[in-house]
């Protein structure tokens, strides 16, 4: 493992864990109260941490915390004062919730005292709280094993739930082991529970007995579980990040589309996988790596194996095969024909009617061929500076140049229609534009 700073390393955890938050939650829950709760262990002391540190920096609502005592075992109460004065340090809000008439002899006590401990989180929280726990991928793992050989619902075989109603698990996406750096970089405080070395529950015999065999010899089996459980419940139409908010797959000869403000990486692999030209690999770690850099602001072009290109542009992707001839010297050739006359005297469009143009292009057979959508915008130059157009494309070089030597600018659609409407206060109601794809039908004939 690379060896970083404290403050490097939190900035990587902020941001990974800040972007798995942001795939399974919406941005109105996030603005809301949040409650965490919290055992006083490492996992949800740091989760509790974390996220009172995400309220301080205005990303998240109010934070509380809530802590359960099952009266079952000693030092119970020592871990409730830790959590307290913890809280009291951080001004968080913080109450104890009890459990009553439990016995740690009862008969699968595991499984009664987590059922009482959600029943009690769930019945205190208030109106629109999100519940916070602190599972992670070694918890989801553990389960895994566990509900595999004793389940026969492919639900549960999966692993722990990242969202269930209200309960969300953001540190579903780190590891034990990232856990414990992020607590000691900083200091973060917390108690051991000594049953958690108990043989007698099955998470601990797993967790001590059977794991250790598997890391030695498969080191990287958390890695592959995260990719094996997100795959399976996209397959069950449980995956969190199917939800509204997410990508939408168009599909042509010559390649795929992805509209949204996320990207599943197992619909990108399987849709490199379909127009490959080679048999199947992994290709999940150049993917990763492509997310990663979409969301640091780079378009790509991005390069997989097979002679596959990935292109981002605002909330476009574009997966196709490397030397795709799209319709750049076409669409250049008939606008540098057009008079300045004919150009004025387009069509205005209404907000709803670039939507309905862009959503016919996207239902066409040669979108692909015209990705990511170019609008000429032929309005003044406050408007064209209110929806930061722009004078070159990657994609579309030769109409670059045609636009920068007439003083053309232009937007894609989908940036254009999203920009509308976060700016639609200082943008006229109609706008005079030309989407570029529509002058396919005068080059057709020569195609």
């Amino acid at each position: 493992m690379k060896r970083l700073s404290p403050i490097a390393y939190r900035a990587l955890f902020f941001k990974h864990v800040w972007r798995f938050l942001g795939n399974v939650t919406i941005s109105k829950e996030l603005s809301g109260p949040h409650v965490v709760a919290v055992s006083g262990g490492l996992d949800s002391m740091c989760l509790l941490w974390f996220a009172q540190s995400l309220h301080k920096q205005g990303k998240i609502g109010p934070v509380r915390a809530v802590f359960v005592h099952h009266h079952t075992r000693e030092g119970q109460d020592e871990d409730g004062e830790l959590v307290k004065k913890f809280c009291k340090e951080e001004g968080i809000p913080f109450k104890m919730l009890h459990v009553e008439g439990l016995t740690a002899k009862v008969a699968n006590f595991e499984a009664k005292a987590r059922k009482k401990r959600r029943e009690l989180c769930i019945n205190d929280l208030r109106a629109n709280e999100l519940l916070w726990a602190g599972h992670h991928l070694d918890d989801s793992y553990e389960w895994n094993l566990m509900q595999r050989n004793r389940s026969t619902n492919p639900k549960a075989a999966v692993g722990i739930p990242v969202r269930n109603r209200a309960i969300v698990r953001p540190f579903s996406c780190v590891s034990k082991a990232q856990i414990r750096r992020l607590a000691k970089f900083e200091g973060i405080p917390f108690r051991e529970d000594p049953t958690n070395r108990d043989l007698k529950y099955d998470r601990n015999f797993v967790r001590y007995k059977i794991i250790p065999l598997i890391k030695e010899r498969y080191p990287k089996y958390l890695k592959f579980y995260s990719h094996y459980a997100n795959f399976s419940t996209m397959m069950l139409k449980t995956n969190i990040m199917s939800r509204s908010g997410t990508s939408k797959i168009f599909v042509f000869e010559q390649g795929a589309v992805l509209v949204g403000s996320h990207y599943s990486e197992i619909q990108i692999q399987e849709i490199i996988h379909t127009y490959s030209n080679t048999d199947r690999g992994e290709i999940i770690t150049p993917i990763e790596r492509m997310l990663r850099a979409i969301d640091n602001g780079k378009k790509g072009p991005f390069h997989f194996s097979g002679g596959m290109e990935a292109f981002s542009n605002n909330t476009v992707l574009m997966i196709y095969q490397q030397g795709l001839k799209n319709y750049d010297e076409q669409i250049a050739r008939t606008l540098s024909t057009l008079t300045t006359n004919q150009l004025m005297s387009m069509s205005t469009y209404k907000r709803i009617e670039l939507e309905y143009a862009w959503q016919n292009l996207l239902q066409s057979p040669d979108a692909m061929l015209n990705m990511p959508g170019l609008v000429l915008v032929l309005e003044t130059e406050s408007i064209c500076k209110t929806l930061n157009t722009s004078v070159f494309n990657e994609l579309f070089p030769r109409v670059s140049e045609v636009c920068k030597e007439r003083g053309l600018r232009f937007i894609t659609f989908q940036k254009c229609l999203d920009t509308w409407m976060s700016k639609k206060e200082k943008l006229p109601e109609r706008l005079r534009l030309l989407p570029l794809s529509n002058l396919s039908n005068l080059f057709a004939s020569q195609q």
